[in-house]
């Protein structure tokens, strides 16, 4: 085998087709959840149907999604570290590269949609590679660190703020809210802007600001993406899932201890809130020690229940039955650039007001159920077009970009 052998693309036929039915399962909820940030996590809906649809979307998916995906990131990358350690062959360039053209396309994305991770992904790339020799054993303490990093910062800091004092109380945040919408509605530029308001509106965030290392505000910080990454480089080198049947022990421990922990520790998490005044994304009015210990049950519970998720799908994909149900995530996985696009340009066609006009209208509810439309309609478009085709269009845009060679894209 030659070194173009392990520096060129890979083979569709030699994917790892169960990895792509996890990634096409977390692509729903990270679709999920961008939706929801378009107005419909105002706590102004408060119809018991819009409540629950929150409730389901903050439980299941909400940061489990994001931390899903990162950790594919993370599996992907120790793939073309694998191919290159068997090879002896230097992969560095063509990843600096593929990595570039990825921030080149999140640059374009997030003119449209600020909330981009493309961009992100592409520069914590750039840090990963700093790691690729450390041992399995020094992944896992890092991950571990870089997690617990929003619980420790925030016991801090409030230890030295002192009690809280003026923090709202529910109603003022729901009379805050509803003004806010309000506002929103008649001035944003979502909402009554053009093609090219909106543009203008998301440019200055272009480039994002990645402070790695000092970046420790919120549990949304880019330390637990980071995190994630390792966790799946630390997969990647194990080989979980290059071979399924020696490793299914382990992952039936996943399975059952990651949605065990992760329901567990979210539940701990939602008890606090209404029993301490735990507040996880906004400020906080709880004491010291329901805070620590709700941002630790978030941080575990969320982290637990993602890899359980993974490793529902990969047992799922071991039995005919259920494997007839998750395959066709499979084809969506396989297109993860494509339809993560796709899936912008449909909800902000029908959030902007260039479009439908929805933005800041709509509650959880009438979210929810748009979004399993839109994610029912990419698993129809992606099967029908791996038919015809081997790679998704923008993933062959950006493998060919990336051999500096036009890549065949038909299958015949």
């Amino acid at each position: 085998m030659n070194s173009s052998d392990l520096t060129g693309p890979v083979d569709p036929k030699k994917r790892l087709e169960t990895v792509d039915m996890v990634r096409g399962f977390a692509l729903f909820g990270v679709m999920l959840v961008n939706m929801f940030n378009f107005g419909a996590t105002s706590s102004v809906w408060t119809d018991p149907v819009d409540v629950a649809g929150f409730s389901v979307m903050r439980f299941f998916f909400e940061t489990k999604s994001w931390r899903l995906f990162s950790f594919l990131f993370g599996f992907g990358f120790a793939l073309q570290m694998l191919r290159a350690d068997e090879g002896q062959a230097n992969v560095l360039p063509t990843y600096f590269r593929r990595l570039a053209i990825l921030f080149c396309i999140g640059v374009l994305h997030a003119l449209f949609y600020d909330g981009d991770i493309l961009m992100y992904y592409a520069e914590l790339g750039l840090v990963l590679v700093l790691f690729r020799k450390m041992s399995a054993n020094t992944l896992l303490v890092i991950a571990a660190a870089l997690l617990l990093a929003f619980p420790v910062e925030r016991v801090i800091t409030s230890t030295l703020a002192g009690p809280p004092a003026n923090a709202p109380t529910a109603e003022v945040r729901l009379e805050n809210a509803q003004k806010r919408i309000e506002e929103r509605r008649r001035t944003h530029p979502y909402a009554v802007g053009t093609v090219r308001d909106v543009m203008v509106e998301n440019a200055p965030k272009i480039p994002p600001n990645l402070n790695l290392f000092t970046d420790l505000q919120g549990v949304e910080s880019t330390l637990p993406y980071f995190a994630m990454f390792l966790l799946g480089l630390y997969a990647g080198r194990r080989r979980f899932f290059h071979d399924i049947p020696q490793h299914i022990d382990f992952i039936r421990k996943v399975f059952y201890w990651g949605l065990t922990l992760g329901v567990l520790g979210l539940s701990t998490e939602r008890l606090l809130s209404v029993t301490a005044d735990y507040v996880l994304f906004d400020e906080q009015r709880a004491t010291i020690m329901p805070q620590l210990a709700g941002d630790l049950a978030f941080v575990v519970g969320s982290t637990s229940l993602a890899l359980g998720y993974a490793a529902t799908i990969v047992l799922a994909a071991q039995h005919p039955r259920w494997r007839r149900i998750v395959m066709p995530l499979a084809a969506v996985g396989r297109m993860a650039l494509t339809i993560y696009l796709l899936q912008s340009l449909m909800f902000t066609t029908l959030f902007y007001g260039y479009g439908f006009g929805q933005v800041f209208m709509i509650g959880p509810a009438a979210v929810f159920t748009y979004a399993i439309v839109f994610f029912a309609i990419q698993i129809v478009i992606a099967n029908w077009w791996l038919t015809y085709f081997r790679f998704g269009p923008m993933e062959w845009l950006w493998r060919s970009l990336t051999y500096l060679k036009v890549q065949p894209i038909s299958i015949r």
